[in-house]
């Protein structure tokens, strides 16, 4: 392959003196460089020489089919690695929970991630915030939104995207709705629609210990693994549901949301990925999203 090069601007010039030329090198060192070339193909003659010029062999036609694609191929490889490098080739795997596809930056962001760059292929995996940690300390994803945690960034590098707040869903001709003076005290003895402990331990958790810090022991009817589900149990009359939700997140029109005093305060939503992770791709991601962040909140 070294003598490729070589041979294709002999036969596409044919002519050993307007090759090294082109080339520019010596005309005695081209033409061993063919001969080189030559025996390396098990003394195959690729070129006739004549009066003026050379002209291909049948060999030598045959070869210049396969040289000119396979150095094609070299250069849209060399094209697509130096591509790769700035970021703008390639695949990014991406992951999120519930509260990030409610909010109208994910599908921002994303837009105007496609738009700048039309050659990554995104790949996405809802999953709860925990099983997200999961994957990116074994590399399964490039980067994930969750509810953060207060030992995330020593283990991730980690960007704010805003917060979420813990409120309960009652029907909305219930006698909290609209309430702003709620506690935790108003629903002792309610049955309860809470988040999966399998699915969401640590909300699982704060939850539980907001309750015992009140001294209520909740009744717990039905865990569920998202908040459309508790909206649903809530309408139908079988609990009152505690979801996280976002600061303008609408709820269906026969439930309401009240704040409840008590519960933890407000959930910080960011995006993590692997410390040190510089990869152009993921980087050039991560300023997507905070530029979109930043210009929804100007």
């Amino acid at each position: 392959m070294k003598h490729f090069t070589f041979f294709l601007a002999v036969a596409e010039e044919l002519s050993f003196h307007r090759a090294a030329s082109r080339l520019n090198i010596a005309q005695s060192a081209l033409s061993r460089r063919i001969a080189d070339l030559e025996r390396e193909l098990g003394d195959t003659l690729l070129f006739e020489r004549q009066a003026r010029g050379v002209r291909l062999t049948e060999a030598g036609k045959l070869l210049l089919e396969d040289v000119r694609r396979i150095l094609g191929d070299v250069d849209e490889a060399a094209r697509r690695v130096t591509r790769s490098a700035e970021g703008t080739l390639g695949t990014l795997r991406i992951s999120f929970s519930e509260g990030m596809v409610r909010r109208a930056l994910l599908g921002q962001a994303l837009q105007r991630f496609r738009d700048s760059y039309p050659g990554i292929a995104l790949r996405f995996a809802p999953m709860t915030s925990d099983l997200q940690r999961e994957k990116l300390r074994s590399a399964e994803i490039d980067v994930g939104f969750v509810y953060e945690e207060a030992d995330d960034p020593r283990e991730f590098d980690v960007s704010p995207i805003g917060y979420d707040r813990i409120v309960a869903v009652v029907p909305s001709v219930h006698p909290l709705a609209g309430r702003s003076d709620a506690t935790i005290g108003d629903l002792a003895g309610v049955p309860m629609i809470w988040p999966s402990r399998v699915q969401s331990p640590r909300f699982f958790g704060r939850l539980a210990s907001s309750f015992g810090s009140a001294g209520i022991m909740p009744d717990i009817a039905a865990e569920v693994t998202a908040v459309d589900i508790s909206y649903g149990l809530v309408a139908a009359g079988l609990g009152v549901g505690l979801i996280i939700a976002g600061e303008r997140s609408p709820a269906p029109h026969d439930v309401a949301l009240v704040p409840i005093a008590g519960l933890p305060p407000a959930i910080l939503l960011s995006m993590i990925w692997r410390k040190g992770d510089s990869a152009r791709i993921l980087t050039n991601f991560i300023r997507t999203v905070e530029e979109a962040r930043d210009a929804a909140s100007a």
